[in-house]
């Protein structure tokens, strides 16, 4: 089996390769984008313009900032339609289904990686290369797998999980082997930080509250039904199961002793269960639609490490894979608040294997 250790080159050596890079208009972005061109490669860069009509961002103005700054050549795409269509609309359509989605993967895997590479082929530029925290790294069995950064705090690679294998070794992270203190100290000195954006946690398309985003936009099924316990009791009313996300505690409106949560939302009878804290806690899930970065037998022959969540540190679990593809997840000691929707993703030390959606 391949061992995985943390990755030391980010990146192939030039020797007149070229590199396309996603510029955001942020500083992770446009310091990758500076590493690369003092390391000797021909860059080049694009900006996705994917923003909803009616909003406007600061990231376009940043990222011609940063490439005139740098001479370097800027491709700008307007990309809206196709973000409506592929992640604002799984977006809503998973909270109507009673599941809490995770747009930043989607997005890395159908809208930036894919509209990258085509982008890069039209141009003849060999890769793409992106300010994600993650890395790639050649294995014992010649192919090449997407490993985590060296800056465990701002790691990445869970939100890359999805992209397709076949692309791994055309993509470069130069931000893989530093810390994020390293990139805003060598921004500063090379004159980028000016240039840049404002970092914002918040998703690119959310300007505040998920709920008053869907609300606005008429993108929920605002149907009332019954608050119930784990053992059926009727305590209440909810105001629709899209304003609600398992482990919930805020917002339930019932007071008791000691707080309620969402346990479950649902969808079937439109009744949100919610018990106490104790009620959250589970050993096993299944995972669907499983995007394998490995052969399968990698993940399956021993235990791995997997991560219910982007914040999650993760859990030691076995994995088997049923007749029906999906694969059963069982930990080796319980978790807090599995959710739906959300992304399981694998790991074998700081090698991803491989991960989906959970579906229970």
């Amino acid at each position: 089996m391949p061992k995985s250790s943390k990755p030391r080159a980010q990146s192939p050596e030039p020797k007149n390769k070229s590199v396309l890079v996603a510029l955001s208009g942020g500083v992770d972005s446009a310091f990758a984008a500076h590493d690369l061109l003092q390391a000797g490669w021909h860059t080049e860069a694009f900006f996705l313009n994917i923003l909803p009509e009616g909003q406007s961002g600061t990231g376009l103005l940043a990222a011609k900032n940063v490439a005139k700054h740098l001479g370097i050549r800027l491709h700008c795409l307007n990309e809206a339609e196709r973000f409506e269509n592929e992640v604002i609309s799984y977006f809503s359509r998973s909270y109507n289904m009673g599941l809490t989605p995770n747009p930043c993967v989607i997005c890395n895997n159908r809208i930036k990686v894919v509209i990258g590479l085509s982008l890069a082929d039209s141009l003849g530029i060999d890769y793409l290369a992106t300010g994600h925290y993650a890395g790639t790294k050649r294995l014992s069995n010649g192919q090449t797998g997407l490993v985590k950064a060296k800056d465990l705090k701002k790691d990445q690679s869970y939100f890359l999980h999805q992209i397709p294998k076949g692309a791994i070794p055309r993509l470069i992270f130069p931000l893989g082997d530093r810390t994020k203190k390293d990139v805003m100290k060598r921004a500063a000195e090379t004159g980028l930080f000016p240039l840049v954006q404002k970092e914002s946690q918040e998703i690119c398309f959310l300007k505040g509250n998920y709920r008053t985003f869907l609300e606005k936009r008429g993108l929920f099924n605002n149907l009332p039904g019954d608050i119930i316990t784990v053992d059926g009791k009727v305590l209440g009313r909810h105001a629709g199961l899209y304003a609600y996300t398992i482990g919930q505690r805020q917002g339930i409106g019932i007071p008791d002793k000691t707080p309620y949560y969402v346990v479950a939302l649902d969808r079937k009878n439109n009744r949100l269960v919610v018990g106490k804290e104790h009620s959250l806690w589970s050993e096993e899930l299944l995972v669907e639609h499983v995007n394998w970065l490995v052969s399968p037998d990698m993940a399956l022959k021993q235990p791995c490490t997997v991560k219910i969540r982007y914040r999650h540190p993760g859990g030691l679990a076995k994995l088997e894979l049923l007749e029906s593809g999906k694969v059963r997840v069982r930990f080796f000691s319980n978790q807090w608040a599995i959710t739906p929707g959300q992304f399981a993703v694998f790991y074998l030390d700081d090698l991803v294997l491989g991960g989906g959606p959970i579906c229970g």
